[in-house]
């Protein structure tokens, strides 16, 4: 099933920037080809996700896109280029490539690693060193800090942002990634998660990303092609119409239970009103925070720093505790969520700070208001309407008003 709809499912789908055309893939030695006629187009500055079952080919197309596998048969159109046949290297160099080992030379500094392909083409030195600066700005890492430092000296978070900077030095309009977030502890992977999302809406590349992951599939992609078998295309549409109406039963098994919850990938913090919530400064006296609490409808408040970020949630009983400094009482606002973060993002913070609340900032860690429980369940409700309207009109049109099925289950 593929379905022309754009993020809200109903929009034109974009000038495709990549287009495969029959691509197969058959290894030496094998009876069945590996990847078997897939065609497909990646529209123009979206993220295009595969994702399917180990061994459905998701990475061998991938590598396909830029030849570091030749495709068997097929053709490979680049920006309306037949590019199944030119000087791979060429190719290469048209395409930024993020795998989940990062891949950075580990003799190189930052700066070095970042410069790669610009010294290829033979760009001149003020011109990298510009660049250079430009991208370590883009992912959040300090040039004076970070630019001479090796690889070794940074987290594991650290060097797949450098792998990202990489990929997009020479300007490529597209970057592949493959598993480019799998390797890394969970609470960094959803930071950088959202770090990405924000970014792409400066830089709008084409983006094709591999992920085994299929709440990663939804919370990352504008499409999303699910893998069968030989990379075979179960379904290929928005993460909304995926959730919504999968297209087979492959599709609703891989998509798994839950679909409500997996929901909340698709809407971010920036779509739902904040909470008005109480605040105070941590140097602010009992009594001025205990007033506060006490004129406001919720159950505590929330302490910021000087620089207005969060800091604490104390309560009633914390204030009554004056033995114990407020830094150390209450329950920690930390991690706080981005602006760019997902309502599944919020609600798993929430679950793990046993606040029922979570502290929303922007870039800068300023605080911007809160998110709670009853915002997601709103949201929740709001979804799972929006989705049966959607099923009835799609049955409407396809029986003409005159048979009915169930609603499927949200």
């Amino acid at each position: 099933m593929t379905n022309p709809g754009g993020k809200d499912g109903g929009a034109s789908r974009p000038e495709a920037m990549i287009e495969l055309k029959d691509l197969t893939k058959r290894f030496p030695g094998q009876k069945q080809n590996a990847i078997d006629g897939l065609t497909l187009e990646i529209p123009t500055g979206e993220i295009v996700i595969f994702v399917g079952p180990s061994g459905s080919g998701k990475t061998t197309t991938l590598r396909m896109i830029n030849r570091l596998i030749e495709p068997t048969s097929g053709r490979i159109i680049l920006e309306g280029d037949d590019v199944t046949s030119v000087n791979p290297d060429k190719l290469r160099r048209r395409m930024g490539y993020v795998i989940q080992q990062v891949g950075l030379f580990p003799h190189l500094t930052i700066a070095e690693n970042i410069a790669t392909v610009p010294k290829l083409l033979r760009w001149k030195r003020d011109r990298i060193n510009t660049r250079v600066e430009e991208l370590l700005d883009m992912v959040g890492m300090e040039p004076a800090t970070y630019a001479k430092r090796y690889p070794k000296e940074l987290s594991g978070g650290q060097r797949q942002r450098v792998g990202v900077a990489r990929a997009m030095a020479a300007d490529p309009p597209v970057i592949l990634m493959d598993e480019p977030f799998s390797a890394i502890d969970p609470i960094t992977r959803g930071r950088l998660q959202n770090e990405f999302l924000q970014l792409q809406t400066q830089i709008r590349k084409t983006i094709v990303f591999v992920t085994h992951d299929i709440d990663e599939a939804i919370k990352m992609g504008d499409r999303i092609a699910i893998l069968d078998d030989r990379s075979h295309i179960a379904q290929f549409d928005t993460p909304e119409t995926i959730l919504s109406a999968p297209a087979n039963a492959f599709v609703e098994d891989f998509i798994g239970s839950g679909a409500s919850l997996k929901r909340l990938n698709l809407t971010r913090v920036t779509d739902v009103p904040l909470v008005d919530w109480p605040t105070a400064n941590v140097s602010a006296d009992r009594e001025s925070i205990r007033e506060r609490l006490l004129r406001s409808d919720k159950g505590s408040v929330l302490l910021l720093d000087d620089e207005h970020r969060p800091v604490r949630w104390v309560n009633a009983g914390d204030l009554d505790r004056s033995d114990e400094p407020l830094l150390e009482t209450g329950l920690s606002a930390t991690p706080a969520i981005e602006q760019q973060a997902t309502l599944f993002d919020s609600l798993n913070e929430m679950l793990n700070s046993l606040q029922g609340a979570a502290a929303v900032v922007d870039q800068e860690g300023a605080y911007k208001g809160v998110i709670d429980i009853e915002t997601i369940g709103a949201a929740i409700r709001t979804m799972r309407g929006e989705a049966r309207q959607r099923y009835r009109g799609e049955e409407e049109q396809q029986t003409g008003g005159l048979e009915s099925r169930e609603e499927p289950e949200s």
